[in-house]
């Protein structure tokens, strides 16, 4: 367990109280690698210029390092901008910024899987602990339980940073998601508003992007929305209720590039051969639910087995491997691909 954090110090002459200390460090961290003024600073706090020299030397004297650079505006005298470089060991904030950041990188690099980000992850952690607050850490614990990273794929389209930042207080809230009302734009060009619950931010390379998986309170159903297609998002200030949490965890195991069922997973049997394939499929397993790779003594290739809820998904992965991949079971996606396959025939 990391040690508590003590709280700032006051100077021995009790002349700077705690608050003023904590505040004036917040403003020049705030104030980035540009600094602010005294005056400034004096204002912000409600306090003298000399108040202001006096707290900067108390924090000095405990550890911290400020930067001064002298600048100017037009044909004024050179003004003093101080400029945070290193803070005092008690100070238990950096910005909002650098804590999003931080802390996403860890959400995403741990979803790689990699043995070869341990140690990283491993001094990012250590970092965490020293900078985070109490909140912020139940925060992105939170936010942990509510991502799901499988694999690499982009959105050609920039994600929107104030949905963005909605949607992680919304699932990152310590009492668990809350609700939101969500303007989207469907595939087709279709406008809605949406009463939604978040659950988890789904990413694989097989979406080829980004989606949000919520519970629909109108339908009663998990949905998956593209995020590049939320126009805009607003906490209703009520928290999320779902009714079944069950079968959102299932939506969340089982989906596969984009598409999520209510229904029971089944298990998909794929022969793959080839020249190449079966051994790429042994060397990389996809990202699949419950993937299983196997070559059998006597048999061609590999047999590919995941679970899946509907049959989209699996088409779209299974076509990729034309005349070497053939599906075993189950018949009702055997019957899907050929009625697939027979469309695409028609096409030529």
């Amino acid at each position: 367990m990391p040690r508590p954090l003590k709280a700032p110090k006051p100077d021995t002459g009790k002349l700077v109280a705690r608050e003023v200390l904590q505040e004036l460090l917040d403003r020049i961290r705030d104030a980035g690698p540009r600094g602010i003024a005294k005056a400034a600073l004096a204002e912000a706090l409600g306090k003298t210029p000399r108040t202001i020299d006096r707290a900067i030397g108390v924090l000095e004297a405990q550890g911290a390092r400020f930067g001064k650079d002298r600048q100017r505006v037009g044909n004024q005298a050179p003004v003093i901008h101080f400029a945070l470089e290193k803070a005092p060991a008690w100070d238990s904030k950096v910005t909002p910024h650098a804590r999003l950041a931080l802390e996403v990188a860890l959400l995403a690099l741990e979803g790689t899987g990699s043995d070869a980000w341990s140690s990283p992850l491993q001094s990012l952690r250590e970092l965490a602990e020293q900078h985070l607050s109490t909140r912020d850490k139940q925060l992105f614990e939170q936010l942990r339980d509510h991502i799901n990273v499988r694999a690499a794929a982009d959105d050609a389209v920039p994600l929107d940073r104030d949905v963005l930042l909605r949607l992680f207080t919304a699932l990152g809230d310590a009492s668990g998601p809350r609700e939101v009302e969500l303007e989207y734009i469907a595939a087709n060009g279709r406008q809605s508003t949406r009463t939604v619950v978040p659950y988890t931010l789904t990413h694989d390379v097989f979406s080829g992007g980004a989606f949000l998986l919520a519970w629909d309170t109108k339908q009663s159903a998990p949905r998956h929305f593209r995020l590049n297609r939320i126009e805009a998002l607003r906490l209703t200030g009520r928290a999320g209720i779902l009714t079944d949490r069950a079968l959102m965890e299932r939506a969340r195991d089982y989906q596969i590039g984009g598409w999520v069922s209510a229904e029971p997973p089944f298990e998909v049997a794929v022969r793959i051969t080839g020249e190449s394939w079966p051994a790429f499929i042994r060397e990389t397993p996809p990202a699949l639910p419950e993937v299983l790779v196997e070559a059998r003594k006597g048999q061609p290739g590999v047999l590919l087995q995941f679970k899946a809820t509907e049959f989209n998904a699996p088409t779209r992965f299974i076509l990729q491997f034309g005349a070497d991949a053939v599906v075993e079971s189950p018949a009702g996606l055997k019957a899907h691909l050929r009625g697939v396959l027979k469309a695409a025939l028609a096409r030529y």
